[in-house]
């Protein structure tokens, strides 16, 4: 099956049933966080605190592109069993991999070395990254900006966004995120949003100050409690 974000968010609700959770926070990063924030607006009740690292969502898309995104999509598809994964001799070679520019913004070997370890499995000729080829295939489903639009205005958590200082996006990109955010924070209990110096890993580069920031951001969201059960 393809990976649609859509679909990501059903298999977290696979999860949280699964756990029996009825009230819950989440955190995630880059595509993560999107996850998290269609969840949010799809499940308002379920979720008590959002927070959200480089957030933004998928790239903007137009629905007069369709034909084309599908058709990209379906030979990708018909060609994906001659597909190979690319064989790495040590881990070391396998974090380089990890270390070219991506999303505007390189990794540092330290980190890129972690996420290699985490993110591939030995096999008998060699190293190979674990995750599913299919995808590198995309999707043949457009998630545009209108149809975001419409589930994130359902959020009613406590939102914390924290972005980087590293990162440029192209006009259109930043417009879409700007908008999406304000969605995301129109009938939020409690918001926040900060800039962390770094690039889209920017939890890696300095995690003792998103650790902070997080930190700061409970203690707010729980004086918020108070305040409002004070009134009460």
């Amino acid at each position: 099956m393809p990976y649609i974000h859509f679909e990501y968010v059903a298999d977290v609700k696979k999860i949280v049933s699964q756990l029996g959770w009825e009230k819950f926070s989440i955190i995630g990063h880059s595509m993560g966080a999107n996850v998290a924030s269609l969840y949010a607006g799809a499940f308002p009740r379920e979720v008590e605190k959002l927070i959200l690292f480089d957030f933004g969502g998928p790239p903007v898309s137009f629905a007069d592109k369709t034909a084309d995104v599908l058709a990209k999509y379906a030979a990708q598809m018909a060609n994906l069993s001659s597909v190979t994964p690319r064989v790495y001799q040590s881990l070391e070679s396998a974090a380089k991999r990890r270390q070219v520019n991506y999303v505007g913004g390189t990794l540092r070997k330290e980190d890129a070395m972690l996420l290699a370890e985490r993110g591939s499995r030995i096999t008998e000729n060699g190293l190979i990254f674990s995750h599913d080829p299919i995808i590198k295939s995309g999707s043949p489903f457009i998630e545009t900006q209108s149809l975001m639009m419409s589930v994130l205005t359902n959020t009613q958590c406590a939102v914390l966004v924290l972005g980087c200082t590293g990162l440029m996006l192209p006009t259109a990109e930043k417009e879409a995120q700007v908008e999406r955010i304000n969605v995301v924070y129109k009938n939020a209990k409690c918001k926040i949003r900060k800039r962390i110096k770094g690039g889209h890993h920017f939890h890696m580069e300095n995690p003792k100050q998103v650790a902070q920031e997080i930190k700061q951001f409970l203690t707010f969201c729980r004086s918020q409690d108070q305040a409002l059960q004070s009134k009460l």
